[in-house]
């Protein structure tokens, strides 16, 4: 009887690489369009979403900003408020997420997304409270090195305040120079930048996800 010719066994395919939790840097000028952008893709996510919001309301017209973005939520959200830790926020966010108020609340299941906004405000925030430049920008790398790290899909709302003139004060030309160093920094950490123009997402890095386009 003839021997049998060993069968050829096909080398079994490496297994694919699982691909990168997306952290989305929405950027533009005000009004331009970016919140809304990056409310769309994190409710395109999943029903259990969380709002990280940096924006402290000091007067009527930022309470009313405030009240504003609430309504354009609607339901299905949980707010964090953090003026200054956003890190802090963020880690809870990742690990078992935060409820209502603050980051220190009982924990909830993790999320589907994280919507950070703003980086802009929270820059403000930081130096009203008289943080140095080196103590700022430390903080914004700690925040890009989790975004590297993130766990679930963040989206992060940042201003460009470089377009317009040059600011007459030397605060209002601190302010804009930091603005620009922790774009850079976030941008490089993301692994999408979106810039919004007149509500139109452009890719800058990466690609636009499908529900911010059309």
């Amino acid at each position: 009887m003839p021997e049998s010719s060993p069968v050829a066994l096909a080398p079994s395919a490496a297994p694919a690489a699982a691909e990168p939790v997306r952290a989305i840097l929405f950027t533009g000028g005000c009004r331009s369009g970016k919140s809304g952008l990056a409310q769309r893709w994190v409710e395109s996510l999943g029903p259990s979403r969380v709002y990280i919001a940096t924006g402290a309301a000091r007067d009527a017209e930022m309470a009313e900003r405030v009240r504003r973005h609430q309504v354009a939520r609607g339901a299905g959200w949980r707010t964090v408020e953090e003026q200054l830790d956003v890190c802090a926020a963020l880690r809870g966010c990742m690990a078992s997420c935060a409820g209502q108020a603050t980051a220190q609340s009982l924990p909830q299941p993790r999320p589907h997304g994280v919507l950070l906004d703003c980086i802009t405000l929270w820059l403000t925030n930081r130096m009203l409270a008289g943080h140095d430049d080196a103590a700022i920008l430390r903080g914004v790398e700690d925040l890009a090195a989790l975004l590297r790290a993130a766990t679930v899909p963040v989206a992060v709302v940042t201003n460009e305040v470089g377009w317009g003139v040059v600011p007459e004060t030397p605060l209002g030309r601190r302010f804009r120079d930091l603005s620009g160093e922790a774009n850079q920094t976030l941008a490089t950490a993301c692994t999408d930048v979106i810039l919004a123009v007149s509500g139109l997402p452009l890719a800058v890095k990466g690609g636009v996800p499908a529900a911010c386009a059309g």
